[in-house]
This record gives C-alpha cells, structure tokens and sequence, in this order.
C-alpha cells in the first residue's frame, strides 16, 4: 500500500451515536439517507433516533446510511483511502469503500442481512465483558451454558458475548466476580455465532442477485484480519462473518504489518476507543477538518 492516505475504518452496530457537530445535516448525508429508505421502501431514521424494538433491517441500513455518508465527506475533503475495513456491519461499508460493491448493492446487501436476521436468527443478544481472558472466558460459558459464545475479541481482556435469551442472565450470574464488567450490548440479535447458522443459506442466495466488482483498493477482513483484493473473498468473508467471531487484534496486527495510518469513520468513534492505546498505529482526526 502507498505510505500516504489512510486505511478507513467502519463500525459494528454498538455505534448508534450520531455527534452534535451538524455533520448529519451535510447534504451527501441526507442523500445516502434517502438511498437507503429508497431500498428499504420506508423512512430509515438515523442511528439515534431508533428504538429498542426497531427491526434489524432498519437498525442495519441505519448505521450503514452513516458511515457512508461519513465516508463521502472524508472523500470530498480529498482525504485518500488505501484500503477499508469494519467490524460486523462495518464490513459492509468497507465493500462499498472498496468498490466491491456499489452503494445502491451495498444497501441490498445489508437490507437482505437484516431481513435474513429478522426472519431467521435465534432470539438472543449480546454482552460486552471486561476483565477476563478469553481462554478463562471460554471456559465459563462451556460451564454454564451451551447457548453462549464468544463472538468479538476486542483485546485480551475484551470480548463480546452473544447467546439466547435464557442463556444471558446464566453468564452474567456466572461471570458476577470481582474485577469482572458485564455491560448489555442491544444489537437485539446474537451475532457472529452459530447461533446465526439458519441465516447463512438465506444470506448466499440473496449475495448471488448482487452485482460483485474488482476491488479498486484492500479489503480487510474481520474474521481473519487477511487483506485481499479478490472480490470471491469478500463475498465468503462477509457470510462466514455472520457464524464467526470477529477477532479485531487480527486485524491490528495486519494494520501495524501493511499500514498503520487509520481513520475511525463511525458516527460515534466507537472504532477510535478500540484503537486507543494500540502501540504502532497511528489514528488520523478529521473532526476538527470535515465538516458540513
């Protein structure tokens, strides 16, 4: 990759703040806004404004309405993008980032995630846990339950849990020790899990109406941290994406090996908070520069 630019990062839909700087009010935004309802055939209202009980359609075309729009304005600024990449739903962004996909496809491709969760997903959800390391975590959820598993590794000490709607309140009982934070994550879905095994086949048919391209620049995936160019792998990635736990310090590691310039491109810099601290990156502002 060139030494100049940066490498774009897109989030997961823990990030469903939009900010009080007005950058929502920037015309690219409300255009991509208006794309995606257009898909969804209804208002999508922005990530803040959902509700606890809004559909993962809406949820889903909600945040990935965000981060494009985010996305085009860094663009417009003339900031240059060597390769993208996300967590979860960011992954979707990043194929449009890429040009796997076009924005219109990348919208299709997210409303048909959403419908396939909707219609297919086990009920359950997600918890964030800190403090415990994941070999120890792993251990505590085979003990506990067998509807609970490790579905992000954020750091050694940092993980998401997703599991059923019984099998939660058994982890945070089991997990209710000193030095151990259990935090609620609302996705309303229990992702990146084989919990998720009913939504795959739904997924694989609707990618194959989707009109696949060249990537222009890497894409970096979230199960394996691999940067590849080819389009096939994308594809694979985003359907193994939704069994397979996201494991973020792969990703680190291929940024400090292949560029270690990154931009957060969430609404609410969730991606910014993981990236703190991370020796041998270097995370680029753009708050105080893009602007409506």
């Amino acid at each position: 990759m060139p030494k100049d630019g940066v490498v774009a990062l897109f989030p997961g839909q823990g990030d469903v703040h939009m900010g009080k700087d007005g950058w929502h009010r920037h015309p690219i935004v409300q255009e991509i806004f208006r794309d995606a309802s257009d898909i969804a055939g209804r208002p999508i209202p922005a990530p803040s404004d959902l509700a606890p009980e809004s559909p993962q359609v809406e949820r889903q075309l909600s945040l990935m309405a965000a981060s494009l729009g985010r996305w085009e304005m860094i663009r417009q600024e003339g900031v240059s993008i060597v390769a993208a990449g996300g967590i979860s739903l960011g992954e979707y962004a990043a194929a449009v980032a890429t040009g796997a996909l076009s924005r219109a496809d990348g919208f299709r491709a997210v409303w048909a995630r959403g419908r396939c969760m909707d219609r297919y997903a086990r009920a359950g959800d997600m918890l964030a846990v800190l403090g415990l390391d994941t070999d120890n975590l792993r251990q505590a959820l085979q003990d506990v339950t067998a509807d609970a598993y490790i579905a992000c590794i954020y750091g050694p000490r940092h993980h998401l849990v997703s599991g059923t709607d019984s099998a939660l309140p058994q982890v945070r009982l089991r997990l209710s020790q000193p030095g151990i934070r259990v935090v609620s994550v609302p996705t309303g879905i229990p992702s990146h899990c084989p919990l998720m095994a009913a939504v795959v086949p739904c997924l694989y048919r609707a990618f194959k109406a989707l009109d696949w391209r060249p990537l222009s620049i890497p894409w970096l995936s979230g199960v394996d941290g691999q940067a590849t160019r080819r389009v096939v792998t994308v594809r694979e990635r985003l359907v193994r994406q939704t069994v397979e736990p996201v494991h973020w310090l792969h990703i680190v590691h291929t940024l400090r090996y292949v560029h270690n310039r990154v931009m957060d491109i969430g609404p609410g810099q969730s991606v910014s908070r993981l990236l703190k601290n991370q020796p041998g990156l270097a995370l680029i502002p753009y708050r105080e520069r893009i602007m409506p």
